[in-house]
């Protein structure tokens, strides 16, 4: 094995603050939280926290239902998200790689023992698309009796290891999606730099995008609300959930609330975090699970997404990022089994239906939105109230009925329903186009 590196430095870098426009529209806000509210009923969902960014407009965010009892679901309770845990864990060993700590092509011998059942020549990109053929230690009889014998048990990952039965292919001839994976991703983390996973997550991803309301939960004292977790219909918040975490781990024991994770997704999104060869090898998607690392590839609503789902005792979770429109929705629920996905597939359509309206003007030094079009009582643009925009609103006639400056919104209750041009002058350019009241 490769010496341990006990210490290193990992370059801080700074963030730009992620700023949204002031513009999110009360018409969309409430389809949203009207669309989240009839799901939870449809579905008899014990509660939901959602929130979606939209490029233009900026952050929603929706709950309903309950906790428990009379408590109702806010908006900064956290939940377990499960899987979404293994994006984490595979960015982690991404920046490990940009800092020349490892390389994504090292096979698991130059830095881990050698385990029964596991080959020591895979290499880590292939545990972490999932074409290892490394068999799922959660899959060995008795796991579940396992795990839920002694809630208060703490389970290490050579404990873990130990359960992984015959390997199910040869490495890099198929794929299957297996926990064991992200569990040896961490192991190997751990290995090459001397500092436990959690520690590691939160360097190099948690710390530079301030996602402080997110927590490795086997290793990281959790603070703050916890949205009670119902499984089958029953409450089991006062069942310890040591051993579930522990044994979940690097694959599935983070918890965060809704708007820290629609953060994450945006920001990872966006570059703000990975250098671009880093990037394309997370979304470089293969095997029948169209998998890339701690990413799938999916069509949600007729869009192509980037997407990931997370199960685990009494929470559900699904995010995904919209490659057209670049929005992103994340869907927390304390309910399991539920449709977590259906629920984050309608909130999609729900803004995609929505913004099948907008209308762009370009050629300003931005471009502009307005929204919606046809619109019944107020137009909405995507704009901030310091920028210096004169917007006019004419009839067919030329005739002047509305003007106003750097205003996002504009009041046309008062219009009769019918065609009218909006004129909207920034410096020397000046840009129009027509919409329909209705």
């Amino acid at each position: 094995m490769k010496k341990n590196i006990s210490c290193f430095t990992t370059a801080l870098f700074f963030m730009s603050q992620l700023t949204f426009g002031q513009t999110f529209s009360p018409v969309l806000s409430s389809r949203l939280q009207t669309k989240l509210d009839s799901m939870k009923t449809a579905y008899n969902i014990k509660g939901i926290s959602a929130s979606l960014i939209y490029p233009g407009q900026g952050l929603w965010q929706g709950t309903t239902g309950f906790s428990f009892n009379n408590a109702p679901i806010t908006s900064d309770m956290k939940f377990g998200i499960a899987s979404n845990t293994k994006l984490f864990t595979a960015v982690t060993l991404l920046k490990l790689a940009e800092n020349n700590i490892i390389n994504i092509d090292d096979s698991l011998h130059e830095w881990l023992p050698t385990f029964q059942n596991i080959s020591g020549n895979i290499t880590i990109r292939q545990i972490l698309n999932h074409t290892s053929g490394i068999a799922d230690y959660i899959n060995v009889i008795g796991y579940t009796d396992s795990i839920t014998s002694n809630a208060n048990r703490l389970f290490l990952p050579n404990e873990l290891i130990i359960w992984v039965g015959v390997p199910l292919f040869p490495a890099g001839t198929s794929w299957n999606y297996s926990n064991t994976n992200y569990l040896l991703a961490a192991m190997l983390a751990e290995s090459a730099t001397g500092q436990n996973i959690s520690q590691l997550i939160r360097t190099n991803v948690l710390t530079p995008l301030q996602l402080d309301s997110t927590f490795f939960s086997v290793q990281e004292t959790i603070y703050g609300i916890i949205a009670h977790p119902w499984q089958s219909g029953i409450d089991i918040n006062n069942t310890p959930r040591t051993s579930l975490n522990s044994a979940a781990y690097s694959a599935g024991a983070i918890y965060s609330n809704s708007g820290n994770m629609a953060r994450w997704y945006h920001q990872l999104m966006s570059g703000q975090l990975l250098n671009s060869n880093s990037f394309n090898q997370m979304t470089t998607f293969v095997g029948s699970g169209n998998y890339g690392f701690g990413l799938k590839l999916q069509v949600i609503g007729g869009k192509t997404c980037f997407a990931h789902d997370g199960s685990i005792r009494g929470y559900q979770s699904f995010m995904l990022y919209d490659t057209t429109s670049e929005a992103v929705v994340c869907v927390l629920i304390n309910t399991n089994p539920s449709p977590v996905k259906l629920v984050a597939e309608q909130l999609l359509l729900t803004l995609n239906d929505f913004t099948l309206s907008v209308t762009e003007i370009s050629g300003s030094d931005h471009s502009i939105t307005i929204f919606p079009n046809p619109a019944k009582t107020e137009l909405y643009l995507n704009i901030s109230q310091a920028e210096k925009i004169e917007i006019s609103i004419s009839n067919l006639l030329g005739q002047f009925l509305i003007k106003t400056h750097n205003q996002n919104h504009i009041d046309i209750s008062n219009l009769t329903d019918g065609i009218y041009i909006v004129t909207i002058t920034q410096g020397q350019n000046k840009q129009t186009l027509k919409f329909i009241k209705e």
